[in-house]
């Protein structure tokens, strides 16, 4: 299982955390405006199954999540699965992302051919009081 974890300040070659505030196009300061952090991840593998590296998730503060990756089988009609879990400072799980417009929390990307590498862009969504306590994912995954 891939896992994002953070020692002294610093991330672990596992994965790389980037904290930011998006700013409108103007560049001035709004309150309107929403702070995100991005959470990255080295090369996973699940039986026949990649995701390549610098697979990101990017969580914003008002509860949305999306996802940018690259995935690939070695087999075709594969389907990458993926869960993704928001940590607390400690590692406890807070809950797991849901699927955009679902409670599901169980993301799928069908891999039909056999070596061919797949771009994947999924959203979903959390709670937004969670968002100060987010410190850390974690991604469970199944090929």
């Amino acid at each position: 299982m891939g896992t994002m974890r953070r020692i002294a300040g610093m991330a672990t070659a596992m994965g790389a955390l980037t904290l930011g505030l998006a700013l409108p196009a103007t560049g001035a300061a709004d309150a309107s405006a929403l702070a995100w952090k991005r959470f990255s991840w080295n090369t996973i593998t699940a039986g026949d199954c990649a995701m390549s590296s610098g697979a990101t998730w990017t969580i914003r503060s008002d509860g949305t999540a999306d996802f940018d990756g690259t995935v690939s089988s070695r087999d075709g009609d594969d389907a990458w699965l993926m869960w993704a879990r928001l940590k607390d400072a400690n590692g406890a799980v807070l809950a797991d992302i849901q699927v955009a417009n679902s409670t599901g929390t169980k993301f799928v990307k069908g891999l039909p051919r056999a070596w061919q590498r797949y771009r994947w862009f999924a959203r979903g969504h959390f709670d937004p009081s969670l968002y100060p306590l987010i410190k850390h994912m974690s991604l469970a995954k199944h090929c």
